[in-house]
């Protein structure tokens, strides 16, 4: 039989201004906290970015080597496409990350 501590929803505990999440990583209490993690959303951003245009550019260079009606167009088709969805994923990430930086630039005014 399971404990009422065993049941209980992890949204029943309260968050205290001190508490940590998992890892090394802290919750932002000030605006230079805040300003922090934005740019670490930032610089994840620009990592992702650069992940989806290498990703795109192999599907670009995959596509060039496919000879129109040969045995080999699906051969070359198949990773052009993986790295097409690869570079799109990569894109919608970026693009979250950089929400996620503004939000918490927008947390910081708050904390000024």
């Amino acid at each position: 039989m399971a404990s009422a501590a065993d049941t209980q929803a992890p949204n029943d505990t309260k968050m205290s201004s001190d508490m940590q999440m998992s890892g090394d990583m802290q919750m932002p209490q000030t605006a230079a906290d805040y300003n922090t993690a934005a740019a670490k959303y930032d610089q994840e951003a620009a990592e992702l970015d650069s992940e989806a245009k290498r990703h795109a550019e192999t599907g670009k260079y995959y596509r060039s080597l496919a000879i129109p009606a040969s045995k080999q167009l699906i051969g070359y088709f198949t990773p052009a496409n993986h790295c097409d969805h690869l570079a799109e994923s990569y894109r919608k990430a970026a693009a979250e990350a950089r929400m996620t930086a503004q939000a918490h630039r927008d947390m910081a005014k708050t904390r000024a």
